[in-house]
């Protein structure tokens, strides 16, 4: 099967490298022995066309210094790439973002199409972008996934929230991490790993929560387009309680969440939160916000919630489990690895391979 795989993000780019970048890699390294993938991604400085894991990576767009530019270059240029190449494929993956659709069903007819939906943002597109800027992407973002049959949801809220007919097929670990620490051999402080965004991963809010626990720890480990903003922020608010880790590779993050005594996600919105799992694998208990798509961590015992954007609440969740209470911090820790287990990248490609061959047919 020939397969062409859409997606903005990619690990290297430096506005966007997100879990979705991840999933697309960790999936397809473990079908391209029985398949022909290429990946194609929004260029960036200094990305060049390249093939590892038997997956070829190309690169469309301008790769000037402005993310703006970045990605509406992006979906032109996937679009005319389509037109052009489309006949080559078996089937096409879009990974939806309302900045830059690549209005893939009328770029090709030949191949399949699927889109795939990490999360909706809805309204909080409008007081992200104001009414008038943010409109068309409000629109884009409602009506687009309609002019699709084949659509996959990374979760169950995500489809909820589209409110569409989709197939489940979740985010995976890596089985290398699956390696649990007991309350007594963890550090004494709190974690966060993921992109530096304000708005999406709520870091205002730890922030302001962390003012509140003067006695407690937190490391922040990412780079994004807030970290300036952020650094500002902690000085304004005399936090000498936060460490910024800047960018930190798989190995040392895992090290990090291993080590750490709590892990703390409070984004406003997510698709499923493939460090939520990270977390799980290493048998560390979470604090996340009460957002629909976490809601898995909460219902499997491994993490408890708070009211989203609501600094004291997340203090107070912190404090519950932060504290001396190392039993309840103990069964969270046995959860998460176990639901971990459950869910590998080996077990979710195999779904994924699956449901290719079954819209094939």
């Amino acid at each position: 099967m020939r397969i062409f795989h859409f997606i903005y993000d990619h690990s290297g780019n430096p506005w966007v490298g997100g879990g979705g970048a991840v999933r697309a890699v960790e999936l397809y390294k473990r079908i391209a022995g029985r398949h022909e993938i290429t990946i194609v991604s929004g260029r960036y400085p200094g990305a060049g066309d390249y093939t590892a894991d038997g997956i070829r990576f190309h690169f469309v767009g301008s790769a000037r210094k402005n993310y703006f530019l970045s990605t509406f270059c992006y979906a032109v240029n996937s679009f005319r790439f389509l037109r052009e190449n489309g006949w080559q494929a078996d089937v096409v993956v879009e990974d939806f973002a309302p900045w830059n659709p690549i209005f893939s069903p009328f770029a090709a007819d030949k191949p399949v199409k699927i889109l795939h939906l990490n999360h909706r943002e809805g309204t909080g597109i409008l007081k992200r972008w104001y009414i008038l800027p943010g409109l068309p992407f409000y629109l884009i973002e409602k009506f687009y996934p309609r002019l699709f049959k084949n659509i996959i949801a990374v979760s169950e809220g995500t489809r909820k929230k589209f409110g569409i007919n989709a197939i489940i097929i979740s985010n995976g670990i890596d089985e290398g991490v699956l390696t649990g620490v007991s309350p007594e051999e963890k550090g004494d402080f709190l974690f966060f790993a993921g992109r530096l965004h304000i708005k999406n991963k709520g870091l205002d809010t730890l922030l302001e929560a962390m003012r509140l626990l003067p006695e407690e720890r937190l490391v922040i480990a990412g780079r994004g387009p807030d970290e300036g903003k952020l650094k500002r922020m902690q000085k304004e608010l005399g936090l000498s309680n936060v460490e910024f880790a800047g960018f930190v590779d798989e190995e040392k993050k895992m090290e990090l969440m291993r080590k750490a005594k709590l892990f703390v996600l409070p984004s406003r919105f997510e698709g499923y939160g493939i460090v939520l799992l990270e977390c799980a694998a290493g048998s560390t208990p979470a604090v996340v916000s009460d957002i629909p798509e976490l809601g898995f961590a909460v219902n499997t015992g491994f993490a408890v919630n708070f009211r989203t954007g609501d600094s004291k609440d997340l203090a107070g969740k912190i404090k519950l489990l932060a504290g001396k209470n190392v039993q309840m911090r103990r069964q969270m820790g046995v959860n998460g690895l176990r639901y971990a287990a459950d869910n590998t990248w080996g077990s979710v490609s195999v779904e994924f391979e699956s449901y290719l061959n079954k819209i094939m047919l």
